[in-house]
Formats: structure tokens, sequence, C-alpha cells
């Protein structure tokens, strides 16, 4: 569901969705939203000190510094490092077929360049990998599966453990059809992940997902709880976990990350649909919270292009990225 037509585009330059205010109500303040800095195709992204790291759909990685100025590259020669997290002064990368560490030093310069794992999965059209840090200071990587509706091979369609030099390996969740999102709240992983396609316009959701280490999550046999087509009467190999929230169909959810402004709710960048008569996603929504649990998703920012990721900056602020426009937009109090 991360992929895009010219049709969508067309049709979404006409929608009504883009025509929310630049600025959302943030927290008790009123939003401002402001041009933070230009990152070509940016993707995923990393709070790393004064430095904000940014992956990106083509082969570089990127760093703004966090007080303003310019990106500048700072890595290169991926295949579409997507992901980025950073740990103990080190930079991780996750491209299309390995995990990268750096060195991070003065002004988020890198150093030491190694791969500490190599030969990921081939997941074809959900080849970008998402990497953050577990608060077991794991690294915890996303690998989709290879295909629209399809049974996954090997480690595709799972969620990864593993330890900062790459060692140790362990699925944490498979039956995961494209996870492109995930954070902790209070010591539990939420994931997002992204519902099948050419099902109709409001089959099957988008999902969240709290891990429950070694899970089922239900791929290619259900969509949320809804039978996929194919596999409408196969016997799953496991219980499903279902998910935790449903999100309307197509809206690809991507990136997640709970706020301390909010009061433990969530941000959800929702890239956008392609394949649906009249478009749907293309804004960040917050996920309210109620007695820990997820119970609504209100939309909370739009006019940011295809959202990916969202962070939040040292005071606070919010940092949206958009591939399209190759935008990271931050959003003041």
């Amino acid at each position: 569901m991360d992929d895009f037509s010219s049709k969508a585009g067309f049709l979404l330059a006409r929608t009504a969705f883009l025509a929310f205010a630049s600025a959302a109500a943030f927290a008790s303040g009123q939003a401002h939203a402001e041009l933070f800095a230009r990152v070509p195709a940016a993707r995923a992204m990393a709070v790393c000190g004064d430095t904000l790291f940014v992956g990106t759909k083509g082969t570089s990685v990127y760093a703004v510094p966090l007080s303003g100025g310019r990106a500048r590259r700072v890595a290169s020669g991926f295949s579409a490092p997507n992901g980025v997290a950073c740990s103990r002064g080190r930079l991780f990368v996750a491209s299309r077929d390995r995990i990268t560490a750096f060195d991070i030093g003065r002004g988020g310069t890198l150093s030491g360049r190694r791969d500490i794992r190599r030969g990921l999965p081939n997941s074809g059209a959900h080849s970008l990998r998402y990497i953050a840090v577990g608060p077991d200071s794991r690294l915890y990587v996303s690998l989709g599966s290879p295909c629209n509706i399809c049974l996954p091979r090997g480690l595709q369609g799972t969620i990864v453990r593993m330890n900062q030099d790459g060692s140790g390996l362990r699925r944490v969740a498979w039956g995961v059809r494209n996870s492109v999102g995930f954070d902790w709240r209070g010591g539990t992983m939420y994931f997002t992940d992204n519902g099948a396609d050419r099902m109709g316009d409001d089959i099957p959701p988008d999902e969240l997902n709290v891990l429950r280490p070694g899970g089922f999550y239900g791929f290619p046999y259900f969509g949320g709880q809804i039978r996929l087509r194919g596999f409408e009467d196969a016997t799953p190999p496991a219980r499903q976990i279902p998910p935790v929230f449903n999100f309307q169909a197509h809206v690809a959810a991507l990136g997640i990350h709970f706020f301390r402004s909010l009061g433990g709710d969530a941000l959800v960048a929702q890239h956008g649909s392609w394949d649906r008569s009249v478009p749907v996603g293309y804004q960040v929504v917050r996920v309210r919270f109620r007695g820990g649990r997820p119970v609504s998703a209100m939309p909370f920012i739009g006019n940011v292009g295809r959202p990916v990721d969202v962070k939040e900056a040292p005071d606070g602020s919010i940092l949206v990225s958009d591939d399209a426009g190759g935008a990271i937009h931050i959003f003041r109090r």
C-alpha cells in the first residue's frame, strides 16, 4: 500500500483533506508550521543528540542540525536506506539488503562504517525497512512481505530483533504484511501494518498492533480480521493476534511515535492511498488512548504532502517527513 500512481496524485490535488490548516491543535496550544529542511525522498528519521538523521528512498542518508540549518549528505552508496536509529553514539541504517552501523561524531559526522548484518530477505515492493532501538537496547527491524497477497517465505513478513553488533537475530513477529513504523509505550511495542490492496475501497483495514513476542499477526490469511482473497478457506498456521486498532482501509499507516507532550497519545503518519476511488490519508492522525488502549484516531496535521514518519524534537516540537515533497516539516507550539 506504500505505492503511488499519477491518478491518485491528480485526485489528491482535488480533495478536501489537503485543505486542513497547516497549523493543527497541538496539545493546549496552537501549532505553528514551518519548513525545517529539504531532504530528497525523506523517509524515516532519528533524533540523535543535536542532530536529526533522515533516511531516504534513494542511496543516501542526511543529517540536519536540530538548531536549524541545511541538510547535508553524510553517507551514501546504499540501496534505499529507509530506516535510521541511534544508540550509544552510533547510527544504524537499515537498507534493502543489510544493516550498517556508524560512529556519530561532532556535528553529526559519521565514521567507522561497518555492515553488522547482510543478506536481508528480498521483500520486493515492500523492501523499505524500518529500524528502532527497543527498551532492551536491541535493534528491531521490519522485513516486509514480497507481494500484495501471497505466502511469505523464511523471514519475509516478519519483525526481527538482534543485538547491536548484528548477532542473536530472532523473529519476534510473523504474519506481518508490511510494517513501516513502530514505537514503545510503557515498555510495550506498537507497530503499524499496511492492509492488502485490490479488495475494494473499504477493506481490509490498516492495522495498529501490539507486539507479543513470537506472535502470528494473520497475513496472508487475514487483513484485520477479514479473510484475504485467495486464502478465504485456508487454515492459518497459528492463532492470529488481532489488531488493537483498525485504521481506514488504504490510508497507508507508516511511522508512529508516542509524544510526551500529548499525554501518552501517539501520532501516526498516513502516507495516503493509491488503490481507492476517493483518496484517503495524506495526513498525520492522533491516536488517543484510554485505559491503556487506543480508542480513536482523529486528524491532527494536514497539508504535509505524503507523510512518512513523525518524531519529537528535544523541545517537544513535531517533526514530519514527506517523501513526495522532499521535506521535513516542523510544528512548534
